[in-house]
């Protein structure tokens, strides 16, 4: 449950982040991938949902087209087995890229794909790896593109047109904040300073954006509204820095915003955000209810087959005459209404 909880935190405020601004985006894809895409290009938002041959689904965090090229991006905390799922979210996908040129030959062409480590700060590490040996004992190496997050400080990422990864520069200390109760008075005081300075860090250059035009109004209150959700978040065990106002400059700035769009801004995020999620889970619903369905209507035709009363067949399937009578006379059956 906890675990969950975590991941869904990071999870939305980096969906929320990267959805933020068509233009921040724009600049983002710029940077990572190497292209040169006007910053006013349209970004067509594409099914994040790929199906695996077991019929299963893989979903994306982030997958979307600027001016034709497909681009997929993926958030993780740490570095895992992200390089075979992103592999698999690729190839699952083969509505998208795959071509057949004649009948021996087919091209599926792969989406540009990124992991943004959220945690990570060896931003050198900048690629991600894995060899393909084919039946034949061909090789092929597949990379995709590795982003650490906090190998950058904020002006950093000012610098390097990847603002969009500014509030999460508030969980830099989150490594030293796990063992805080442990510290002696010195040491506490000492972190409570760092934290000071980051939260200061933060703001003050999502500000400068904002006050040189580079943001606009509603994103700077989203900016600001994500980096104190992560805050809240990822510090709430350590009651020294509210108490002592460690956090005081992102609070100020916060509470100084104007309260009614920061509540429209959030509110019709939210909104947008449980409306896909509820669509999402009619999905899922409908495909359970669809194949609960259909196995009742196997078991239905089974039953009649082996000469099953219908008293004993609505038991066992729910299904009603209405429903049971057609089966049975596809079947050229007859409904044994008087069987016990």
């Amino acid at each position: 449950m906890n675990i969950t909880y975590n991941y869904l935190v990071y999870d939305r405020s980096f969906k929320r982040m990267i959805t933020l601004s068509e233009r921040l985006l724009v600049k983002f894809v710029n940077k990572v991938f190497g292209r040169h895409f006007p910053l006013d290009s349209k970004v067509t938002l594409l099914d994040r949902n790929s199906e695996k041959a077991d019929g299963s689904k893989l979903e994306k965090d982030l997958y979307f087209s600027i001016c034709g090229e497909r681009f997929h991006i993926e958030a993780q905390s740490y570095q895992d087995d992200m390089i075979i799922r992103l592999f698999a979210y690729a190839v699952s996908s083969t509505a998208d890229g795959y071509e057949v040129i004649d009948d021996t030959h087919s091209v599926f062409e792969m989406p540009m794909q990124a992991v943004v480590f959220l945690k990570d700060t060896d931003r050198s590490k900048d690629k991600l790896y894995i060899k393909l040996i084919l039946p034949d004992k061909q090789e092929i190496e597949y990379s995709v593109h590795a982003v650490r997050a906090l190998g950058y400080l904020p002006a950093d990422l000012v610098e390097n047109d990847m603002e969009v990864l500014l509030p999460f520069q508030i969980i830099r200390l989150y490594g030293k904040a796990k063992n805080y109760d442990k510290y002696s008075a010195k040491t506490k005081k000492k972190f409570l300073n760092e934290f000071t300075e980051m939260c200061n860090d933060v703001v003050t250059t999502i500000d400068s954006l904002h006050d040189s035009g580079k943001i606009t109004n509603d994103e700077y209150h989203e900016m600001l509204d994500i980096t104190r959700t992560l805050e809240k978040h990822v510090y709430k065990n350590i009651d020294d820095i509210f108490s002592k106002g460690a956090d005081q400059m992102l609070q100020d700035k916060f509470m100084f915003a104007s309260d009614e769009l920061i509540a429209e801004v959030v509110a019709k995020k939210d909104a947008e955000f449980a409306k896909k999620e509820a669509e999402r889970d009619a999905e899922r619903e409908a495909e359970f209810a669809k194949k609960e369905a259909e196995k009742n209507q196997e078991l239905a035709k089974k039953m009649i087959m082996n000469g099953e009363s219908l008293k004993k067949i609505e038991q066992y399937t729910g299904l009603n005459i209405v429903a049971l009578d057609p089966i049975a006379h596809e079947l050229g059956k007859e409904l044994q209404c008087n069987i016990v």
